[in-house]
Protein backbone atom coordinates (compact mmCIF):
# COMPACT_ATOMS: atom_id res chain seq x y z
CA UNK A 1 0.00 0.00 0.00
CA UNK A 2 2.92 2.23 -0.28
CA UNK A 3 1.28 4.10 -3.09
CA UNK A 4 -1.46 4.67 -0.84
CA UNK A 5 0.65 5.99 1.40
CA UNK A 6 2.26 8.43 -1.37
CA UNK A 7 -1.23 9.46 -2.44
CA UNK A 8 -2.10 10.47 1.16
CA UNK A 9 1.13 12.37 1.91
CA UNK A 10 0.74 14.55 -0.78
CA UNK A 11 -2.95 15.70 -0.52
CA UNK A 12 -2.35 16.44 2.96
CA UNK A 13 0.32 18.73 1.80
CA UNK A 14 -1.88 19.92 -0.01
CA UNK A 15 -4.05 21.70 2.27
CA UNK A 16 -1.32 23.47 3.60
CA UNK A 17 -1.59 26.35 0.63
CA UNK A 18 -5.57 25.99 0.13
CA UNK A 19 -6.03 29.24 -0.29
CA UNK A 20 -2.61 30.82 1.32
CA UNK A 21 -1.21 32.34 -1.73
CA UNK A 22 -0.49 35.90 -0.79
CA UNK A 23 -0.25 38.90 -3.33
CA UNK A 24 2.66 37.76 -5.61
CA UNK A 25 2.76 40.26 -8.31
CA UNK A 26 2.51 44.17 -8.39
CA UNK A 27 3.37 46.90 -10.94
CA UNK A 28 6.51 48.10 -12.01
CA UNK A 29 7.13 51.17 -13.07
CA UNK A 30 10.61 52.64 -14.84
CA UNK A 31 11.22 56.08 -16.23
CA UNK A 32 14.16 56.40 -18.96
CA UNK A 33 14.00 57.91 -22.46
CA UNK A 34 12.75 56.82 -26.00
CA UNK A 35 14.98 56.08 -28.82
CA UNK A 36 14.64 59.46 -30.00
CA UNK A 37 15.77 60.79 -26.58
CA UNK A 38 12.90 62.13 -25.48
CA UNK A 39 10.79 60.91 -22.00
CA UNK A 40 9.48 57.64 -21.90
CA UNK A 41 7.38 55.13 -19.37
CA UNK A 42 7.95 51.70 -18.85
CA UNK A 43 5.14 49.47 -17.15
CA UNK A 44 5.49 46.18 -16.22
CA UNK A 45 2.55 43.91 -14.47
CA UNK A 46 2.79 39.59 -14.66
CA UNK A 47 2.63 38.88 -18.20
CA UNK A 48 3.37 42.47 -20.69
CA UNK A 49 5.98 45.40 -20.55
CA UNK A 50 4.18 48.44 -22.19
CA UNK A 51 6.35 51.13 -23.00
CA UNK A 52 4.88 54.91 -23.82
CA UNK A 53 6.67 57.19 -25.50
CA UNK A 54 6.69 60.84 -25.50
CA UNK A 55 6.75 61.09 -28.84
CA UNK A 56 3.39 61.74 -30.58
CA UNK A 57 2.49 60.27 -27.43
CA UNK A 58 2.39 56.51 -28.43
CA UNK A 59 2.33 53.02 -26.83
CA UNK A 60 5.35 52.12 -28.28
CA UNK A 61 5.44 48.56 -27.54
CA UNK A 62 3.45 46.08 -25.77
CA UNK A 63 5.73 42.95 -25.21
CA UNK A 64 5.20 39.85 -24.26
CA UNK A 65 7.58 38.42 -21.93
CA UNK A 66 5.90 35.67 -19.99
CA UNK A 67 6.35 32.47 -22.78
CA UNK A 68 4.89 29.43 -21.02
CA UNK A 69 5.53 26.14 -23.02
CA UNK A 70 5.21 26.45 -26.66
CA UNK A 71 4.56 29.90 -27.14
CA UNK A 72 7.97 32.87 -27.44
CA UNK A 73 8.37 36.09 -26.45
CA UNK A 74 7.31 38.59 -28.68
CA UNK A 75 5.79 42.24 -29.21
CA UNK A 76 2.60 42.39 -30.10
CA UNK A 77 2.50 46.48 -31.49
CA UNK A 78 2.98 45.98 -35.14
CA UNK A 79 6.26 47.42 -36.70
CA UNK A 80 8.48 45.35 -34.23
CA UNK A 81 10.40 42.91 -35.88
CA UNK A 82 9.56 39.23 -34.27
CA UNK A 83 13.59 38.09 -34.25
CA UNK A 84 14.89 37.02 -30.64
CA UNK A 85 15.31 40.54 -29.87
CA UNK A 86 12.92 42.44 -31.30
CA UNK A 87 13.85 45.89 -33.06
CA UNK A 88 11.26 48.82 -34.67
CA UNK A 89 11.18 49.15 -38.55
CA UNK A 90 11.99 52.05 -39.63
CA UNK A 91 9.65 54.99 -40.38
CA UNK A 92 6.66 53.40 -39.04
CA UNK A 93 3.89 55.03 -37.30
CA UNK A 94 3.10 53.52 -33.85
CA UNK A 95 -0.30 53.62 -32.28
CA UNK A 96 -2.12 56.71 -30.93
CA UNK A 97 -0.31 58.78 -32.99
CA UNK A 98 -2.57 61.58 -34.31
CA UNK A 99 -2.70 63.47 -38.08
CA UNK A 100 -4.39 66.49 -37.50
CA UNK A 101 -6.55 67.91 -40.09
CA UNK A 102 -5.55 64.54 -41.86
CA UNK A 103 -1.83 65.76 -42.69
CA UNK A 104 0.44 63.94 -41.49
CA UNK A 105 3.54 66.04 -39.69
CA UNK A 106 6.82 66.68 -40.34
CA UNK A 107 7.88 66.91 -36.67
CA UNK A 108 7.03 64.77 -33.58
CA UNK A 109 4.57 66.44 -31.28
CA UNK A 110 6.08 65.71 -27.61
CA UNK A 111 3.44 65.37 -24.85
CA UNK A 112 4.11 65.21 -21.56
CA UNK A 113 4.25 61.87 -19.75
CA UNK A 114 2.90 60.87 -16.31
CA UNK A 115 1.68 58.27 -14.14
CA UNK A 116 -0.34 57.59 -10.80
CA UNK A 117 -0.42 54.48 -8.96
CA UNK A 118 -4.11 53.56 -7.97
CA UNK A 119 -3.18 50.77 -5.77
CA UNK A 120 -0.52 47.80 -6.78
CA UNK A 121 -2.93 46.40 -9.20
CA UNK A 122 -3.64 49.74 -10.97
CA UNK A 123 -1.64 52.29 -12.73
CA UNK A 124 -2.88 55.52 -14.90
CA UNK A 125 -0.52 56.71 -17.69
CA UNK A 126 -1.41 59.91 -19.29
CA UNK A 127 0.14 61.61 -21.96
CA UNK A 128 -0.93 65.28 -22.80
CA UNK A 129 -0.47 67.74 -25.84
CA UNK A 130 -1.60 71.59 -26.09
CA UNK A 131 -1.66 73.09 -29.78
CA UNK A 132 -2.95 75.75 -31.24
CA UNK A 133 -6.71 75.28 -31.23
CA UNK A 134 -6.72 71.89 -30.01
CA UNK A 135 -5.54 70.14 -26.86
CA UNK A 136 -5.48 66.13 -26.07
CA UNK A 137 -5.28 63.95 -23.49
CA UNK A 138 -4.26 60.12 -23.61
CA UNK A 139 -5.59 57.54 -20.39
CA UNK A 140 -4.06 54.23 -20.45
CA UNK A 141 -4.69 52.06 -17.73
CA UNK A 142 -2.86 48.97 -17.15
CA UNK A 143 -4.10 46.16 -14.51
CA UNK A 144 -2.64 43.54 -13.03
CA UNK A 145 -5.10 40.70 -14.85
CA UNK A 146 -4.41 37.83 -17.34
CA UNK A 147 -6.54 39.59 -20.46
CA UNK A 148 -4.02 41.56 -22.03
CA UNK A 149 -6.33 44.67 -21.96
CA UNK A 150 -5.74 48.09 -21.62
CA UNK A 151 -8.66 50.26 -21.29
CA UNK A 152 -8.05 53.65 -23.33
CA UNK A 153 -9.57 57.27 -23.00
CA UNK A 154 -8.42 60.06 -25.58
CA UNK A 155 -9.74 63.70 -24.55
CA UNK A 156 -9.90 66.09 -27.45
CA UNK A 157 -11.01 69.88 -26.53
CA UNK A 158 -11.10 72.69 -29.22
CA UNK A 159 -11.76 72.30 -32.82
CA UNK A 160 -11.12 69.53 -34.82
CA UNK A 161 -12.07 68.12 -38.25
CA UNK A 162 -10.45 65.29 -40.18
CA UNK A 163 -8.06 64.46 -37.72
CA UNK A 164 -6.89 60.85 -37.95
CA UNK A 165 -6.28 58.53 -35.21
CA UNK A 166 -3.35 56.03 -36.01
CA UNK A 167 -4.19 52.60 -34.13
CA UNK A 168 -0.75 50.74 -35.63
CA UNK A 169 1.36 49.77 -38.60
CA UNK A 170 -0.44 47.37 -41.09
CA UNK A 171 2.15 44.69 -42.28
CA UNK A 172 2.24 43.77 -45.69
CA UNK A 173 3.20 40.12 -47.59
CA UNK A 174 2.75 36.90 -46.98
CA UNK A 175 1.97 34.91 -43.28
CA UNK A 176 1.21 38.63 -41.61
CA UNK A 177 -1.62 39.05 -39.14
CA UNK A 178 -5.13 39.20 -41.18
CA UNK A 179 -6.74 43.01 -40.55
CA UNK A 180 -10.01 42.34 -39.43
CA UNK A 181 -13.10 44.40 -38.56
CA UNK A 182 -15.76 44.36 -36.04
CA UNK A 183 -19.11 45.54 -36.66
CA UNK A 184 -22.36 44.17 -34.60
CA UNK A 185 -20.06 41.85 -32.86
CA UNK A 186 -19.41 39.98 -35.77
CA UNK A 187 -16.08 39.62 -37.69
CA UNK A 188 -15.57 41.23 -41.30
CA UNK A 189 -12.28 41.23 -43.28
CA UNK A 190 -13.57 44.55 -44.94
CA UNK A 191 -15.58 48.18 -43.75
CA UNK A 192 -18.93 47.91 -44.20
CA UNK A 193 -21.14 50.92 -45.51
CA UNK A 194 -23.43 50.09 -42.73
CA UNK A 195 -24.07 48.59 -39.69
CA UNK A 196 -22.58 49.41 -35.86
CA UNK A 197 -18.42 50.30 -36.57
CA UNK A 198 -17.14 48.55 -33.29
CA UNK A 199 -13.46 47.72 -33.50
CA UNK A 200 -10.17 47.35 -36.07
CA UNK A 201 -7.01 45.59 -35.69
CA UNK A 202 -4.58 42.56 -36.27
CA UNK A 203 -5.11 39.00 -35.54
CA UNK A 204 -2.61 36.25 -35.69
CA UNK A 205 -2.48 32.68 -35.00
CA UNK A 206 -0.18 33.65 -32.07
CA UNK A 207 -1.11 37.10 -31.27
CA UNK A 208 -4.03 39.26 -31.31
CA UNK A 209 -3.79 43.28 -31.46
CA UNK A 210 -7.45 44.86 -31.75
CA UNK A 211 -9.02 48.13 -30.77
CA UNK A 212 -12.48 48.51 -29.53
CA UNK A 213 -14.33 51.45 -29.34
CA UNK A 214 -17.35 52.65 -27.65
CA UNK A 215 -19.86 55.81 -27.42
CA UNK A 216 -18.48 58.03 -30.64
CA UNK A 217 -20.95 58.35 -33.28
CA UNK A 218 -19.21 58.93 -36.93
CA UNK A 219 -16.35 56.99 -36.27
CA UNK A 220 -15.12 55.49 -39.34
CA UNK A 221 -11.93 52.89 -40.24
CA UNK A 222 -9.56 54.09 -42.63
CA UNK A 223 -5.96 52.07 -44.20
CA UNK A 224 -3.31 54.51 -45.88
CA UNK A 225 -0.09 55.40 -45.38
CA UNK A 226 2.19 58.18 -43.92
CA UNK A 227 4.59 60.27 -44.95
CA UNK A 228 7.56 57.58 -45.57
CA UNK A 229 5.24 55.16 -47.09
CA UNK A 230 4.38 53.24 -44.58
CA UNK A 231 1.18 51.40 -44.26
CA UNK A 232 -0.96 52.66 -41.05
CA UNK A 233 -4.61 51.75 -40.45
CA UNK A 234 -6.69 53.25 -38.06
CA UNK A 235 -9.83 55.29 -37.52
CA UNK A 236 -10.87 59.56 -38.74
CA UNK A 237 -12.44 61.17 -35.77
CA UNK A 238 -16.13 62.79 -36.47
CA UNK A 239 -16.11 66.48 -36.33
CA UNK A 240 -16.20 68.35 -33.08
CA UNK A 241 -16.44 71.70 -31.37
CA UNK A 242 -15.52 71.76 -27.72
CA UNK A 243 -15.14 68.08 -26.31
CA UNK A 244 -14.65 64.93 -27.57
CA UNK A 245 -14.50 61.65 -25.39
CA UNK A 246 -13.24 58.47 -27.00
CA UNK A 247 -13.23 55.54 -25.33
CA UNK A 248 -11.81 52.08 -26.10
CA UNK A 249 -10.21 49.10 -24.71
CA UNK A 250 -6.78 47.62 -26.44
CA UNK A 251 -6.04 43.75 -26.25
CA UNK A 252 -2.70 43.60 -26.76
CA UNK A 253 -1.68 39.84 -26.38
CA UNK A 254 -1.66 36.27 -27.18
CA UNK A 255 -4.32 34.73 -29.50
CA UNK A 256 -6.52 32.75 -26.42
CA UNK A 257 -10.25 32.06 -27.07
CA UNK A 258 -10.99 32.16 -23.66
CA UNK A 259 -9.41 35.48 -22.84
CA UNK A 260 -10.79 37.23 -26.14
CA UNK A 261 -14.18 36.40 -24.56
CA UNK A 262 -13.87 37.66 -21.27
CA UNK A 263 -12.91 40.78 -22.58
CA UNK A 264 -15.55 40.98 -25.27
CA UNK A 265 -13.32 40.21 -28.45
CA UNK A 266 -15.27 36.86 -29.14
CA UNK A 267 -16.51 37.32 -32.32
CA UNK A 268 -13.22 37.78 -34.03
CA UNK A 269 -12.09 34.22 -33.54
CA UNK A 270 -14.12 30.92 -34.94
CA UNK A 271 -13.86 27.83 -33.09
CA UNK A 272 -14.18 24.32 -33.97
CA UNK A 273 -15.75 21.13 -33.00
CA UNK A 274 -12.44 20.36 -30.43
CA UNK A 275 -11.74 24.07 -29.38
CA UNK A 276 -15.48 24.36 -28.19
CA UNK A 277 -15.00 20.98 -26.41
CA UNK A 278 -11.31 22.86 -25.14
CA UNK A 279 -13.20 25.54 -23.86
CA UNK A 280 -15.41 23.89 -22.18
CA UNK A 281 -12.78 22.24 -20.24
CA UNK A 282 -11.12 25.27 -19.10
CA UNK A 283 -14.41 26.85 -17.94
CA UNK A 284 -14.68 23.46 -16.12
CA UNK A 285 -11.32 24.46 -14.50
CA UNK A 286 -12.47 27.73 -13.43
CA UNK A 287 -15.66 26.71 -11.63
CA UNK A 288 -13.14 24.65 -9.76
CA UNK A 289 -10.68 27.28 -8.87
CA UNK A 290 -12.81 29.45 -7.30
CA UNK A 291 -14.65 26.50 -5.87
CA UNK A 292 -10.86 25.76 -4.27
CA UNK A 293 -8.86 29.00 -4.34
CA UNK A 294 -6.23 27.38 -5.96
CA UNK A 295 -5.76 25.78 -9.68
CA UNK A 296 -3.39 22.86 -7.92
CA UNK A 297 -6.92 21.33 -6.33
CA UNK A 298 -8.65 22.16 -9.25
CA UNK A 299 -6.21 20.00 -11.09
CA UNK A 300 -7.18 17.25 -8.80
CA UNK A 301 -10.31 17.47 -8.34
CA UNK A 302 -10.79 17.16 -12.39
CA UNK A 303 -8.46 14.27 -12.20
CA UNK A 304 -10.57 12.30 -9.52
CA UNK A 305 -13.63 13.10 -11.93
CA UNK A 306 -11.96 11.64 -15.15
CA UNK A 307 -10.69 8.59 -12.84
CA UNK A 308 -14.43 8.34 -11.19
CA UNK A 309 -15.98 8.13 -14.56
CA UNK A 310 -13.25 5.70 -16.21
CA UNK A 311 -12.85 3.50 -12.82
CA UNK A 312 -15.43 0.63 -14.14
CA UNK A 313 -12.59 0.58 -17.29
CA UNK A 314 -9.69 0.86 -15.28
CA UNK A 315 -10.09 -1.69 -12.95
CA UNK A 316 -10.71 -4.47 -15.95
CA UNK A 317 -7.63 -2.83 -17.45
CA UNK A 318 -5.62 -3.67 -14.14
CA UNK A 319 -8.03 -7.50 -13.71
CA UNK A 320 -6.92 -7.78 -17.35
CA UNK A 321 -3.27 -7.28 -16.73
CA UNK A 322 -3.07 -8.89 -13.12
CA UNK A 323 -4.30 -12.06 -14.64
CA UNK A 324 -2.24 -12.43 -17.59
CA UNK A 325 0.74 -11.77 -15.50
CA UNK A 326 -0.35 -14.84 -13.74
CA UNK A 327 -0.85 -16.59 -16.48
CA UNK A 328 2.73 -16.73 -17.12
CA UNK A 329 3.93 -19.64 -15.70
CA UNK A 330 1.77 -21.26 -17.61
CA UNK A 331 2.65 -19.74 -20.64
CA UNK A 332 6.66 -20.28 -20.19
CA UNK A 333 5.71 -23.69 -19.82
CA UNK A 334 3.69 -24.08 -23.15
CA UNK A 335 6.46 -22.53 -24.44
CA UNK A 336 9.03 -25.39 -23.81
CA UNK A 337 6.57 -27.84 -24.03
CA UNK A 338 5.77 -26.01 -27.81
CA UNK A 339 9.21 -24.65 -28.67
CA UNK A 340 9.42 -26.37 -31.99
CA UNK A 341 5.63 -25.97 -33.17
CA UNK A 342 4.38 -22.35 -32.91
CA UNK A 343 1.48 -23.15 -34.45
CA UNK A 344 0.05 -25.46 -31.64
CA UNK A 345 1.59 -23.05 -29.19
CA UNK A 346 -0.60 -20.23 -30.51
CA UNK A 347 -3.74 -22.80 -30.26
CA UNK A 348 -2.94 -24.04 -26.63
CA UNK A 349 -2.37 -20.47 -25.57
CA UNK A 350 -5.59 -19.11 -26.78
CA UNK A 351 -7.61 -22.30 -25.33
CA UNK A 352 -6.02 -21.19 -22.04
CA UNK A 353 -7.07 -17.70 -22.50
CA UNK A 354 -10.70 -18.78 -23.16
CA UNK A 355 -10.65 -21.13 -20.20
CA UNK A 356 -9.04 -18.59 -17.67
CA UNK A 357 -11.73 -15.90 -19.40
CA UNK A 358 -8.75 -13.34 -19.84
CA UNK A 359 -8.62 -10.89 -23.21
CA UNK A 360 -5.45 -10.06 -23.99
CA UNK A 361 -5.90 -6.83 -25.45
CA UNK A 362 -8.20 -5.82 -22.11
CA UNK A 363 -5.61 -3.78 -20.46
CA UNK A 364 -4.84 -1.66 -23.59
CA UNK A 365 -7.85 0.10 -24.71
CA UNK A 366 -8.64 1.33 -21.39
CA UNK A 367 -5.30 2.57 -20.68
CA UNK A 368 -5.57 4.45 -24.10
CA UNK A 369 -8.21 6.19 -22.79
CA UNK A 370 -6.67 8.25 -20.41
CA UNK A 371 -4.79 10.03 -23.27
CA UNK A 372 -7.66 11.62 -24.27
CA UNK A 373 -7.86 13.90 -20.51
CA UNK A 374 -4.10 14.35 -20.99
CA UNK A 375 -4.16 15.72 -23.91
CA UNK A 376 -7.39 18.25 -23.18
CA UNK A 377 -5.50 19.12 -19.75
CA UNK A 378 -2.57 20.08 -21.35
CA UNK A 379 -4.24 22.02 -24.19
CA UNK A 380 -6.33 23.67 -20.88
CA UNK A 381 -3.75 24.65 -19.57
CA UNK A 382 -1.61 26.08 -22.76
CA UNK A 383 -4.98 28.05 -23.71
CA UNK A 384 -5.15 29.24 -20.03
CA UNK A 385 -1.37 29.59 -18.89
CA UNK A 386 -2.65 33.53 -18.06
CA UNK A 387 -4.69 32.53 -15.86
CA UNK A 388 -2.76 29.92 -14.02
CA UNK A 389 0.28 32.33 -13.96
CA UNK A 390 -1.56 34.46 -11.91
CA UNK A 391 -2.97 32.30 -9.62
CA UNK A 392 -1.72 31.14 -5.98
CA UNK A 393 1.41 28.83 -5.58
CA UNK A 394 0.71 24.85 -5.29
CA UNK A 395 2.88 23.74 -2.83
CA UNK A 396 6.50 24.45 -3.80
CA UNK A 397 5.18 25.08 -7.58
CA UNK A 398 4.96 28.70 -8.26
CA UNK A 399 3.26 28.18 -11.66
CA UNK A 400 1.54 25.34 -12.76
CA UNK A 401 1.45 26.56 -16.44
CA UNK A 402 5.13 26.19 -15.99
CA UNK A 403 7.85 22.99 -15.16
CA UNK A 404 8.32 22.45 -12.12
CA UNK A 405 11.46 24.33 -11.36
CA UNK A 406 13.02 21.61 -8.81
CA UNK A 407 11.34 18.57 -11.19
CA UNK A 408 9.64 17.24 -7.68
CA UNK A 409 7.09 16.53 -9.42
CA UNK A 410 8.76 14.19 -11.77
CA UNK A 411 10.71 12.50 -9.41
CA UNK A 412 7.73 11.51 -7.76
CA UNK A 413 5.60 10.44 -10.63
CA UNK A 414 8.33 8.03 -11.52
CA UNK A 415 8.66 6.39 -7.88
CA UNK A 416 4.55 5.98 -8.07
CA UNK A 417 4.70 4.36 -11.30
CA UNK A 418 8.06 2.39 -10.77
CA UNK A 419 6.44 1.42 -7.22
CA UNK A 420 3.45 -0.02 -9.40
CA UNK A 421 6.04 -2.06 -12.02
CA UNK A 422 7.18 -3.62 -8.70
CA UNK A 423 3.69 -4.65 -7.47
CA UNK A 424 2.95 -5.81 -10.59
CA UNK A 425 6.01 -8.29 -10.54
CA UNK A 426 6.12 -8.83 -7.10
CA UNK A 427 2.77 -10.19 -6.58
CA UNK A 428 1.84 -12.13 -10.11
CA UNK A 429 4.58 -14.61 -8.98
CA UNK A 430 5.60 -14.28 -12.70
CA UNK A 431 9.55 -14.60 -13.48
CA UNK A 432 10.84 -12.06 -15.58
CA UNK A 433 9.13 -11.88 -18.92
CA UNK A 434 11.81 -10.45 -20.98
CA UNK A 435 11.52 -7.04 -22.84
CA UNK A 436 7.86 -6.52 -21.53
CA UNK A 437 8.88 -6.39 -18.01
CA UNK A 438 11.88 -4.15 -18.71
CA UNK A 439 9.82 -1.82 -21.12
CA UNK A 440 7.70 -1.38 -17.35
CA UNK A 441 10.88 -0.44 -15.96
CA UNK A 442 12.59 1.80 -18.22
CA UNK A 443 9.29 3.39 -19.91
CA UNK A 444 9.27 5.68 -16.80
CA UNK A 445 12.36 7.29 -16.76
CA UNK A 446 12.19 7.71 -20.57
CA UNK A 447 8.77 9.27 -20.33
CA UNK A 448 10.47 11.20 -17.39
CA UNK A 449 13.17 12.99 -19.44
CA UNK A 450 11.48 13.14 -22.37
CA UNK A 451 8.23 15.37 -21.34
CA UNK A 452 10.07 17.00 -18.47
CA UNK A 453 9.95 21.02 -19.32
CA UNK A 454 5.81 20.05 -19.85
CA UNK A 455 3.73 22.32 -17.63
CA UNK A 456 3.80 21.18 -13.72
CA UNK A 457 0.20 21.10 -13.64
CA UNK A 458 0.09 18.26 -16.45
CA UNK A 459 2.70 15.85 -14.52
CA UNK A 460 0.30 16.67 -11.08
CA UNK A 461 -2.55 14.75 -12.87
CA UNK A 462 0.24 12.46 -14.18
CA UNK A 463 1.33 11.68 -10.91
CA UNK A 464 -2.38 11.67 -9.07
CA UNK A 465 -3.42 8.82 -12.04
CA UNK A 466 -0.22 7.00 -11.23
CA UNK A 467 -0.72 7.18 -7.60
CA UNK A 468 -4.59 6.10 -8.46
CA UNK A 469 -3.29 3.25 -10.94
CA UNK A 470 -1.04 2.02 -8.01
CA UNK A 471 -3.83 1.56 -5.38
CA UNK A 472 -6.16 0.20 -7.57
CA UNK A 473 -3.51 -2.54 -8.46
CA UNK A 474 -3.09 -3.60 -4.91
CA UNK A 475 -6.35 -3.93 -4.23
CA UNK A 476 -7.43 -5.72 -7.70
CA UNK A 477 -4.18 -8.01 -6.73
CA UNK A 478 -5.56 -8.63 -3.15
CA UNK A 479 -8.88 -9.61 -4.59
CA UNK A 480 -7.58 -11.94 -6.89
CA UNK A 481 -5.42 -13.57 -3.98
CA UNK A 482 -8.62 -14.11 -1.92
CA UNK A 483 -10.06 -16.10 -5.32
CA UNK A 484 -7.12 -18.16 -5.82
CA UNK A 485 -3.00 -17.83 -5.00
CA UNK A 486 -0.48 -16.72 -7.11
CA UNK A 487 1.35 -19.58 -9.03
CA UNK A 488 4.80 -19.76 -8.12
CA UNK A 489 7.67 -19.80 -10.07
CA UNK A 490 8.62 -23.47 -9.88
CA UNK A 491 5.35 -24.36 -10.71
CA UNK A 492 6.77 -23.27 -14.92
CA UNK A 493 8.51 -26.17 -14.50
CA UNK A 494 7.85 -29.48 -16.40
CA UNK A 495 5.82 -32.41 -14.25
Amino acid sequence: MAGKAFLILFLTLSFTVLGSAGERYTLKVTEGTSPGGGPALVVENALVRYRFWAENGVLASSYLYFAPYGTRELDVVPGWTQDKEPELIQDVSLPLEIWPQGTPLDEPLIYQISYAQQGEKVLEVKLAWQGEGLEVEKRFVVVEDALYTVPVEIHFRGQGQGIKLILGHYPQGKGVPELVYLYDGQKRSSPLASGSFEGIGLVSKDSVFFWRFQGVKGLKPFQGRNDAGQPVFGVEIPAFSGELLLRGTLYAGRNRYILLEKAGLEGIVKLGFFSQFLVGVIRFLEILYRATGNYGWAIILFTITAQFFLFPLTRTQIRSMAKMQRLQPKIQRLQRLYKDDKEAFQKHVMELYRQEKVNPLGGCFPFLLQFPFLILLWQSIFNSAELFHLSPPFLWIPDLSLPDPYYIIIVLTVGVQLLGQWITTRRSGAQAAGGTQLIGWIFPLFFAFLFRNFPAGLWLYWFLYSSIQSLLQGIVYWELSRVAPAPKPEDAGEN
